[in-house]
């Protein structure tokens, strides 16, 4: 375990001076030399940043584009296949419980898991909060903030994040909600 945390620490911080898409070969061996489960067909800007005690674990052919930070506790962040993750996005993992009468209003910390299934598409800017899970080929859109989960086949926007279009695969059609 201390292994890993060296190589989180240490070595994750100098992958933001590799090229910003290039070598992510490199960038992927050492994130899962780190204790990372990240699939060998993924693209990570090197300005991403993977930072805390959990693992991520990334699908296939998913992109996540520049400045992204990947922040929490000790909980981890399933990423699914075939996602595109714009750039300065924020998936959170950890926060605080309120203790609002104590010196400090932010209270004793938590984390929960953020799972984001296959084919998810999340516009710059957007920050998915702890605890969320974003449906199957759901759409999020830019700057939105996510802080409850989105079911499949979903264009959801706004802070708070909300539904504004679901696909019925039956009929094939969009719903606006």
């Amino acid at each position: 375990m201390k292994v890993k945390r060296i190589i989180r620490w240490i070595l994750f911080p100098l992958l933001t001076f590799l090229p910003s898409l290039r070598l992510n070969g490199l960038k992927r061996i050492i994130s899962n030399f780190g204790g990372h489960e990240i699939d060998h067909h993924v693209r990570i800007a090197s300005s991403t940043k993977i930072i805390g005690d959990f693992t991520a674990h990334i699908g296939a052919n998913t992109f996540i584009g520049h400045e992204t930070m990947i922040i929490g506790g000790k909980s981890d962040i399933y990423i699914g296949k075939h996602c595109d993750i714009s750039s300065r996005v924020s998936l959170v993992m950890g926060s605080h419980e309120i203790a609002i009468e104590s010196e400090r209003s932010a209270g004793i910390g938590f984390s929960k898991s953020i799972i984001i299934d296959d084919g998810v598409w999340i516009g710059f800017g957007a920050t998915v909060l702890p605890g969320v899970k974003i449906g199957k080929n759901s759409i999020i859109g830019a700057g939105s903030i996510v802080n409850k989960t989105i079911p499949p086949y979903t264009i959801a926007a706004g802070n708070p994040c909300k539904i504004i279009k679901q696909y019925n695969q039956t009929t094939g059609q969009w719903t606006t909600v």
